[in-house]
């Protein structure tokens, strides 16, 4: 996402228009359409993402300028009712209608409502995003309250410090994860798919959209793109989104967990890892010293992290990390050994949580493919059961599945991505992360 320039000063609004904020001063938006007649086919600006504000007004982001507006609920209306393309015959007649006509042209004189070329606009994404979501831009995704859950793929492993790979991950896991799962809505909502195990529906009722990766022609370490991950990671956060954030070496947990906690507040995290990933509280140089051996030290570091609950840890160490009093561990496979309650008790219930899963857990007979395997973790049904009863009663605003490289076949993908189906189910049962 670029950077915002600096902004002029506010000029007062025409009649009729919604009052600038400091962020998003009227005489910015350029005028880009002729006037619009009965039959021009409108539609909002596809940049442009809403989201409610405290006051109960609403907060238009243009999610390329960067600038912010507030608007009150019939200029909200409007924009929402031209997602979709529309003309202005279509509205209603009587008092209602012209008023509302009146704020579509004033929108129109500011760039927010355009004309829509049905030959001139790329066409959607498509299905092809995790699960088969539909791919959306991040404004769509952002826009009214079409989905619950937001894919994001993250394809950097400048962190890894043994076998680069991870940055094939998230187009390998959109590829596999349809195989297991198939994502569909309908004028009642999506149906889900019915588990045969389980006898229930799993993803009943849950949207999904996927935004693509975050990205850049070429990446540098803890660089632009983390940035514009973390930058990403809050907006989705912001609108009530649960972000799902497909890594990428683990290293990219640093910006998913800041901009989670600069939309949360507080936070707790859930580490799945054979790694503990720390040796001290950090907060000097993360953008030249943070790797996928070590990000966790940011985490502690970071004030607004509560608890750390690290599960799976099994490296041998030349000398244990520093204590601190955030820091919650059960290695190995203990967690399977304790009682669901005694886990639940270590873990606030006021706190929302960020769960970070590397496949390192997983013991190597059951997924080799990954930098750093090791002997002795969890079994797929162990681990399934562990997060699933965590995601369950405890709110989860954010996930992020990181240090898998893929390989020829698709079983370890499907390995993953079903891990990951069942951690968005029962982290959206509940309706915690919405």
């Amino acid at each position: 996402m670029p950077a915002t320039e600096p902004r002029p000063a506010a000029q007062p609004p025409a009649r009729g228009e919604p009052a600038a904020t400091e962020k998003h001063p009227w005489g910015r938006v350029p005028a880009t359409d002729p006037p619009f007649t009965e039959d021009t086919l409108l539609a909002t600006d596809p940049a442009l993402a809403l989201r409610c504000a405290e006051d109960g007004r609403t907060v238009v982001w243009h999610t390329v300028q960067g600038w912010e507006l507030g608007v009150g609920p019939a200029t909200a209306a409007v924009l929402t009712a031209f997602a979709l393309p529309r003309t202005l015959s279509s509205l209603p007649s009587g008092e209602n209608g012209r008023r509302t006509r009146a704020v579509v042209h004033t929108l129109g004189e500011r760039g927010l409502i355009r004309r829509h070329d049905p030959d001139g606009v790329p066409a959607p994404g498509g299905r092809g995003g995790m699960f088969g979501a539909p791919v959306l831009s991040l404004a769509e995704a952002l826009r009214g309250d079409g989905c619950d859950v937001v894919f994001l793929g993250m394809p950097y492993d400048l962190g890894a410090s043994h076998r680069p790979g991870s940055r094939f991950a998230p187009a390998y896991l959109r590829r596999t994860g349809g195989a297991l799962f198939q994502y569909r809505d309908t004028a009642s909502g999506p149906p889900g798919a019915l588990d045969p195990v389980t006898g229930r529906r799993v993803l009943s009722g849950v949207r999904l959209a996927d935004t693509g990766d975050v990205s850049a022609n070429v990446h540098r370490s803890g660089g632009p793109t983390w940035g514009s991950l973390e930058r990403i990671v809050s907006r989705v956060a912001g609108h009530g989104r649960l972000p799902v954030v497909l890594g990428g070496d683990h290293s990219v947990t640093l910006p998913v967990v800041r901009g989670l906690a600069d939309s949360h507040g507080s936070l707790g995290v859930l580490h799945v890892d054979a790694h503990s990933d720390y040796g001290r509280p950090r907060l000097d140089g993360a953008h030249l010293y943070c790797h996928h051996g070590n990000v966790m030290d940011w985490v502690v570091g970071d004030p607004r992290v509560v608890r750390l609950a690290q599960f799976g840890l099994r490296q041998l160490e030349d000398r244990p990390g520093v204590p601190d009093t955030k820091l919650r561990r059960w290695p190995g496979t203990s967690a399977c050994r304790t009682p669901l309650d005694d886990i639940l008790a270590e873990l606030p219930e006021d706190l929302p949580y960020h769960l970070t899963v590397d496949v390192d857990a997983l013991d190597p007979s059951v997924l080799s493919a990954t930098g750093t395997p090791l002997p002795g973790g969890f079994t797929h049904a162990q681990l399934t059961e562990l997060l699933t009863g965590l995601c369950s009663a405890r709110r989860i605003v954010g996930v992020d599945v990181v240090e898998l490289l893929p390989g020829e076949g698709e079983t370890d993908g499907l390995i993953v991505a079903d891990l990951l189906l069942r951690v968005l189910d029962a982290a959206t049962r509940t309706g915690g992360s919405r």
